[in-house]
């Protein structure tokens, strides 16, 4: 299975990158938060709104996964997000049927080149204390737990999130 990634651009990519949000998140979440919490979060950060304000305005750069040329996963991430000499790695999902086949390791391997491009020392990531899995396979991929966090992120619900860094080779 051929694994590319294509630059989000269009309304359809948009579209395909919402889709799988919609299916993902719950599988990840649903067990980890509160109810009503991952609807709240879908609508706040991966609505098709806020995807493209996100584009727009805090110079995100999503891309789709594409295997054999199907969508099956999206990477969105961010350069001096808030400020920061880093590259904040914001979003890594892939849809169940496209997991285990090298995608992570890829997405994280385009994410690094474009820290290197932009001159940036580090990736960092934000990933649920509770996502036992996902601080696993990051760390695997090079990442260490810098510190802890816990973020209002309004509704009354709050995120128990690992931060986590890895440096890159400049």
């Amino acid at each position: 299975m051929e694994l590319t990634f294509r630059r989000v651009e269009t309304q359809a990519d948009i579209d395909a990158v919402v889709q799988i949000a919609k299916i993902v998140w719950p599988l990840a979440y649903d067990a980890l938060l509160p109810p009503g919490q991952v609807a709240y979060m879908l609508e706040k950060y991966q609505s098709d709104r806020a995807v493209k304000e996100q584009m727009a305005h805090q110079n995100y750069r999503y891309f789709l996964a594409l295997f054999d040329g199907v969508p099956g996963g999206f990477v969105g991430f961010s350069p001096r997000y808030e400020g920061r000499e880093e590259m904040f790695l914001s979003k890594l999902y892939f849809l169940p049927e496209f997991r285990h086949k090298g995608g992570a390791r890829a997405a994280v391997a385009l994410v690094e080149r474009a820290a290197q491009k932009e001159g940036l020392p580090s990736i960092r990531l934000t990933v649920n204390r509770g996502n036992t899995h996902a601080v696993e396979v990051y760390r695997a991929l090079g990442f260490t737990v810098s510190t802890l966090a816990v973020t209002d992120i309004g509704g009354g619900y709050v995120m128990d999130d690992y931060i986590m860094v890895k440096k890159v080779t400049l």
